[in-house]
């Protein structure tokens, strides 16, 4: 038999589990459920499949480097919340088809030349929350990218980078995030006649000015707030992108102007000094926008040209094969009365003339002679 105090320990043992279970209940039935444990953590990259693409969710697996036995016809490649450090030539090399490339919240510090010179296909890329101190300059000339996210890296040696950028930039980037990255000043990239969507928040920048953004002709959306740019010119600068149809996204109070002579005098106070590069970069910005749009204009009227000859083809097909088959009906109707006519002419016999009793008998005459 058991003893008393062994007894007694299995019941608060008891006590205490049942006292948890209950506990964890009551903390999801109220919405507090703690995150998952290690034990609930999946260990292995996970196949799925989104809008008939092919992906794999690596997320929050601890991995150190880009796992390289998964199928190498992925198209969407999530790698967040892992603890990857280097990035290197081969880290990509067999997953040349991939459309969307997630690596936020790692320790990537390094990134070899190269690393993503083979994806061609690329088309989005989160390098956010990172240790990066600047950005691969070769994401820049890779022929379909469209949203670059970096923000969340202290990024003190792009503006050295760039000096070795080519431009124009070969990426039609539409989206840049750029979001406390300790920029001073806003970076040159060259001519984004493609990008609609910036954000800088959260930088020290002191100096902006509507002449950086010159070469963003087609710029819709900025994020600039929580920035250090004085009073000022940041009240200039936000009414002369307003005035270019582009929407400040939670602006600062002091950037938006109160009263016409408080605009009027901080229109006197920064004033207005031209650049003629600045100007340049915005009238080549706008050409080749215009020249992509006259293009889209050329295609789309040579589009309805075909279209309409191809249908002028079709209908003159039609109408002629209309009019073979009836044609062909007329003729088979005509063979057919033709036919049905010389059946006629062969089953009714014809009627016999009358026969003579004189002309009868004297060939019996001559009949009889010749047997004589």
């Amino acid at each position: 038999m058991r003893s008393p105090v062994i007894a007694q320990a299995g019941l608060a043992a008891q006590t205490l589990t049942l006292t948890a279970i209950f506990m964890l209940a009551l903390s999801y039935a109220n919405g507090f459920a703690t995150l998952p444990t290690e034990l609930d953590r999946p260990q292995r990259c996970q196949l799925e499949r989104t809008y008939k693409m092919i992906g794999y969710n690596c997320a929050n697996l601890n991995l150190k480097e880009i796992p390289q036995w998964l199928k190498s016809n992925l198209e969407i490649f999530d790698l967040s919340f892992n603890r990857i450090r280097d990035l290197d030539a081969q880290s990509f090399a067999r997953y040349e088809s991939v459309k969307y490339l997630y690596l936020f919240e790692n320790m990537i510090q390094n990134i070899e030349e190269g690393t993503f010179s083979t994806l061609s296909n690329l088309e989005a890329i989160d390098l956010s929350y990172n240790a990066l101190k600047s950005i691969p300059l070769e994401l820049f000339q890779l022929p379909v990218l469209r949203n670059l996210y970096v923000g969340h890296n202290a990024l003190t040696e792009l503006e050295a980078e760039l000096t070795n950028l080519q431009k124009p930039v070969k990426a039609p980037l539409q989206v840049l995030s750029l979001a406390d990255c300790r920029l001073q000043r806003l970076p040159d990239f060259g001519i984004l006649p493609d990008l609609w969507q910036l954000n800088i928040s959260s930088n020290p920048m002191k100096e902006l000015t509507l002449e950086q953004f010159s070469p963003m002709c087609n710029l819709k959306s900025l994020e600039l707030n929580n920035t250090q740019i004085p009073i000022c010119p940041c009240q200039v600068l936000t009414a002369e992108l307003v005035l270019r149809r582009t929407k400040i996204m939670y602006p600062p109070l002091y950037c938006i102007p109160l009263t016409a002579s408080e605009q009027n005098i901080c229109n006197s106070e920064v004033g207005k000094e031209i650049n003629p590069g600045k100007v340049a970069d915005f009238h080549q910005c706008m050409e080749v926008r215009n020249s992509r749009k006259l293009d889209i204009e050329a295609k789309s009227t040579w589009m309805k040209i075909s279209a309409v000859a191809v249908g002028c083809i079709l209908v003159f097909a039609f109408v002629l094969y209309c009019l073979h088959r009836r044609n062909a009906k007329h003729m088979k109707t005509k063979r057919k009365r033709t036919a049905k006519q010389d059946i006629n002419r062969v089953m009714v016999p014809q009627p016999q003339p009358p026969v003579d009793p004189a002309t009868e008998n004297s060939k019996c005459d001559k009949l009889l002679s010749d047997c004589d």
